[in-house]
């Protein structure tokens, strides 16, 4: 019995002692230092700034103009005129096919054309001396009508015979041969636009409200050390029900040859906003779940304050509503602080200097 009641009384020992090893380790309550000293934070002081946002996106560079050339109607190749990276004015002629059967076509009908026209008028004549009647004379009248008809479809299949450039332009590579047989689906080259460019490109919807054309936008090329500069001249009215974006496209001048179709372009967007904002460094703003907060120093103690934010880039956030010029905003230990708590402050200086969204 003795011997029971020493164990129990040396694990109550036990127990006791280590209840007090714990309470002395166990660290002071974040955001309460222990002897009540305060507790030292970084903030920062609200003033108005300039503030001119910008976004990146992604555009692609396309010809001003572009077409792949094919012929209207099948036959074979007699001329060609496809000088491969060459230039061309429109209307040259870079095609011609076999045309021997529609041009017999042609002189058949002009011959069945002047013969008609030569009975009609001989008609007309006898008509005022009651010579025929009047129906042979509108049988004559309708021959004629019809021979004009098939004079005009053989002279435009004559001309479907040839290709022309439809513009002027750049010529890509040539893809048939001379006397080759091609059929309206036969690709004969491509012809480019390119002393001036589109750059098309995709901006999120919520920044409708900050675009409008005209617009100047400016971009970079891969591998390329330039900055081009672009001129917005439309916006999609819509937005792209799949990824929530709208379309722009801008003008690029390209009169020196500098730029290809067909390229990937980093395009930087200005968009409109009020110049003088209030901008905190990002680490300030702590998400809850009805929007956003940030820790505020008032008569040295931490008070949260809801806000309402507005463009964001890596390093700063544009306050839109909640805090005033003067405001004291903390920028460190803001998820351990709590409110009421006292604060020893030391305030910083941020930079200001935008970049890209």
């Amino acid at each position: 019995m003795r011997s029971i009641l020493f164990i129990i009384a040396f694990i109550i020992v036990l127990v006791v002692l280590r209840l007090t090893l714990f309470s002395e380790n166990t660290p002071a309550t974040p955001g309460k230092p222990q002897g009540g000293a305060p507790m030292p934070v970084s903030a920062v002081v609200t003033s108005r700034v300039d503030f001119n946002p910008s976004m990146k996106a992604a555009g692609s560079i396309l010809a001003w103009e572009e077409v792949q050339l094919m012929p209207e109607i099948a036959g074979k190749v007699v001329f060609l005129n496809i000088n491969e990276g060459g230039k061309v004015n429109k209307g040259d002629l870079l095609l011609r096919l076999n045309s021997a059967e529609w041009q017999a076509q042609l002189h058949k009908a002009e011959a069945s054309v002047k013969l008609f026209r030569s009975n009609l008028n001989r008609q007309d004549e006898l008509l005022k001396v009651q010579g025929i009647s009047q129906q042979q004379r509108d049988e004559t009248e309708q021959q004629l009508s019809m021979a004009e008809a098939d004079a005009e479809y053989y002279q435009a299949m004559l001309s479907k015979c040839e290709l022309r450039a439809p513009f002027s332009g750049v010529l890509g590579l040539r893809m048939i041969s001379e006397g080759a047989i091609v059929s309206p689906s036969t690709l004969i080259a491509s012809l480019f636009k390119t002393d001036k460019l589109r750059l098309d490109f995709s901006v999120p919807e919520r920044y409708a409200s900050s675009l409008s054309a005209p617009l100047e936008v400016s971009f970079q090329i891969q591998g390329d050390q330039g900055a081009y500069k672009a001129r917005v001249f439309a916006i999609e009215p819509s937005a792209s029900s799949e990824n929530r974006s709208i379309r722009l496209r801008a003008e690029v001048d390209n009169s020196a040859g500098h730029l290809l179709p067909g390229r990937f372009a980093d395009v930087n967007i200005p968009l409109t906003r009020d110049s003088s904002v209030i901008l905190l460094p990002t680490q300030c703003i702590v998400p809850i779940l009805k929007g956003k907060q940030v820790w505020v120093s008032k008569m040295g103690k931490a008070e949260a304050v809801k806000v309402e934010t507005g463009y964001r880039t890596d390093e700063l956030v544009e306050i839109r509503s909640g805090l005033q010029m003067g405001d004291t905003v903390l920028t460190s230990g803001i998820m351990s602080v709590r409110p009421g708590a006292a604060l020893k402050i030391k305030v910083e200086k941020f930079n200001s200097n935008q970049a890209a969204l």
